[in-house]
């Protein structure tokens, strides 16, 4: 009666040619492996202001004389972390990036952890 395509028949999907197809293609996983980059960039400057902000809760606590001589190599651990944690906008090379916030966040962890334990 109407003549017109139904929206949810197969017949109105429209059919490109194999260049189009393939353009297509290519556009997705561009913006695909944008959002993914994107997305890991994010995390790790989220990881790395979380050891930061690890760092200059510990420096503020031994400044104001929290640390005690057993739990100073934990806040000391802690600091280092948090440098780590800034070192990595210095690194520009993917993998050695990778490897300092690892450490980043292993030191901050074993300090938190380790104050916990002594206090």
């Amino acid at each position: 009666m109407s003549g017109g395509r139904r929206s949810g028949s197969r017949n109105s999907r429209r059919n490109g040619t194999d260049g189009e197809r393939a353009e297509a293609t290519e556009a997705y996983r561009r913006s695909v492996a944008r959002l993914q980059h994107t997305a890991y960039r994010n995390l790790r400057q989220t990881i790395a202001y979380a050891t930061i902000f690890v760092a200059v809760v510990a420096t503020w606590m031994i400044l104001i004389g929290q640390a005690t001589p057993a739990s100073f190599p934990w806040y000391a651990a802690s600091v280092l972390g948090g440098v780590l944690g800034l070192a990595t906008y210095a690194v520009r090379e993917p993998r050695p990036r990778r490897y300092v916030l690892a450490a980043a966040v292993v030191l901050a962890v074993v300090g938190v952890t380790g104050i916990f334990l002594v206090d």
